[in-house]
């Protein structure tokens, strides 16, 4: 790879190269692949690891919701950093995130040196709607092609249960005047279907249709518990689905019918969610679960070739969060990268090396992350954070949350 002023000049054989580099990366020993796309998520959540595990989601979320009520931008800033640490030495680049006091998670995606879309987690209760909405818009404004485009800004309506109508309407509306996207869970779960069922009649991915939402670009999250018709709509709309395996089996949410919308021409992506209900942002680990549990929840070891979950982790990812000039590593793409220690225990021997990708891959193989063409984590070091600062920093506001 020769890379210049961020992007990836020439991708090919040594001897093609058409000009010699005035730095050289040696990657010998290594596996060298596009950045992982960690395309939904809730960074700072970084301070809730550990918080109610073994519970259902609405049970865990009257666990996570009181600590997150005491959140200030300084905290929601010092867990986005742990997080970024976190994901920069398990070759993740980019990622899409939805939460709170963004201008913070904004600061640390700038200080961190990765790639991310970001929108203001809009919740309809206590009011204030129209203030959340027009912060999320302020983030735009501040924010979207920032950090020489590294950060774009969606706006995110959380999901059906925990929004209005009349919200969903403006946050579609202003999204479209703006002309971006929103990012937002949809069926999660078979309760939050039948929940909805009970309020309208009908799921939350026609709910969505029938109120306009899918006019605009869409992310949406999770996508468990949809039917054919649900796929059909979510196909013909382009929404940009997100499956989170890891979350969704601690969660016991069910398993989303991953292969049928892939065979319905969704484009699915891969995310890790929040670190409380995952634990980890290691997207290998969601990789290799998001494998083997379509194979066996549909009893066919064909149902997820190894060249569609690494599809999911990279373009499909970046292309979910806008970045069309992220995933692959060929000439015109912006240099986001890893490179895998090869010769790692298990990693070796490397019969298949996209199987060992897939299946025998840790976050811990990584030994440097790139991004924009700037080394962000090499062998072990953190090039643009100090890693003892953000440790101390991240204990100190989990501290301060009761944690």
């Amino acid at each position: 790879l020769l890379i210049r002023d961020g992007a990836i000049l020439y991708a090919g054989e040594r001897s093609g190269c058409p000009e010699a580099a005035q730095e050289v990366i040696d990657g010998k020993g290594g596996i060298c692949m596009p950045g992982l796309c960690n395309a939904h998520a809730h960074a700072a959540m970084t301070l809730l690891r550990g918080v109610g595990s073994d519970l259902q989601l609405q049970e865990w979320l009257q666990q996570i919701w009181p600590a997150e009520d005491r959140l200030n931008g300084e905290h929601v800033y010092n867990g986005t950093m742990l997080a970024a640490m976190e994901m920069i030495s398990r070759g993740i680049t980019s990622f899409a995130d939805q939460y709170f006091f963004m201008d913070d998670t904004a600061r640390a995606v700038v200080d961190s040196g990765m790639r991310a879309n970001l929108s203001r987690g809009i919740v309809s209760t206590g009011g204030n709607d129209e203030q959340k909405l027009q912060e999320g818009v302020r983030l735009f404004e501040d924010w979207n092609g920032a950090a020489d485009g590294r950060i774009k800004v969606y706006l995110a309506p959380h999901a059906e249960y925990t929004t209005t109508p009349d919200l969903i309407h403006r946050a579609t509306r202003a999204a479209a005047r703006l002309n971006t996207g929103i990012h937002i869970h949809i069926s999660e779960t078979p309760r939050e279907v039948e929940e909805c069922r009970q309020r309208y009649g009908i799921s939350p991915v026609r709910y969505f249709e029938r109120e306009g939402m899918f006019e605009v670009p869409v992310i949406g999250a999770h996508c468990v518990a949809v039917d054919d018709e649900d796929i059909a709509i979510l196909a013909r709309r382009q929404v940009k689905v997100v499956h989170n395996p890891a979350s969704n089996m601690k969660l016991a949410s069910g398993v989303a019918p991953v292969t049928r919308m892939m065979a319905a021409g969704i484009d699915v992506a891969l995310g890790t969610d929040g670190v409380a209900s995952n634990n980890t942002t290691d997207l290998f680990a969601d990789m290799k679960l998001a494998a083997i549990l379509q194979k066996g929840f549909l009893m066919d070891p064909t149902a997820m070739p190894v060249e569609k979950v690494l599809h999911m982790a990279t373009r499909a990812g970046a292309l979910a969060m806008g970045f069309e000039n992220v995933g692959v590593l060929e000439a015109g793409m912006r240099a986001d990268l890893l490179i895998l220690d090869k010769d790692a225990p298990n990693l070796t021997p490397s019969t298949d090396v996209l199987a060992n990708l897939v299946y025998a891959a840790q976050g811990l193989n990584v030994r440097l992350t790139m991004v924009d063409g700037k080394v962000l984590y090499k062998n072990g070091e953190y090039l643009t954070l100090d890693k003892e600062k953000v440790l101390f920093e991240a204990q100190k506001s989990a501290h301060a949350l009761g944690l």
